[in-house]
């Protein structure tokens, strides 16, 4: 399986847009409307479409039908977002300080970033890192602390 991701081209937008390109027959490619297309994949945020045409290339049609190269992007850059997005949307105080370390690569527990909550609310000394996730997560922190 070869998977291909590119950057949304929509402003804002953090999206990818991100297909398998393994079964594409070069030599026989599909024609959709009179064009040649392999597939139609949309923005993982916005949900843009676009269109994957041979050599790889993803553009993107505007209204008046001109064409724009999607920059290309890594799946690694992909898959950063999608953990992220995970981060923003999730709503369980437990869950989003998991997650929270996971995505900093912290090498804590959420039962230790919890403790140390309670800690640092006391006046006592916690590390860079420690006030990184007590910066980031205080209303989790709040409701899973006991106070």
């Amino acid at each position: 399986m070869s998977v291909e991701a590119h950057k949304c081209n929509v402003i804002d937008c953090k999206g990818f847009i991100v297909f398998e390109n393994a079964d594409f027959d070069y030599k026989n490619p599909p024609t959709v409307n009179g064009m040649y297309e392999f597939d139609d994949p949309k923005c993982t945020e916005c949900g843009k479409e676009y269109k994957v045409v041979p050599h790889h290339a993803v553009i993107a049609l505007d209204e008046h039908e001109d064409i724009e190269l999607v920059e290309s992007a890594c799946i690694t850059q992909f898959e950063k977002r999608e953990q992220v997005r995970s981060f923003e949307n999730e709503i369980m105080p437990y869950e989003k300080v998991k997650k929270f370390i996971q995505l900093r690569r912290y090498t804590y527990s959420p039962e230790e970033v919890i403790a140390r909550y309670t800690n640092y609310k006391n006046g006592e000394y916690v590390s860079h890192t420690m006030k990184d996730c007590i910066k980031n997560l205080t209303p989790e922190l709040e409701r899973l602390a006991p106070f």
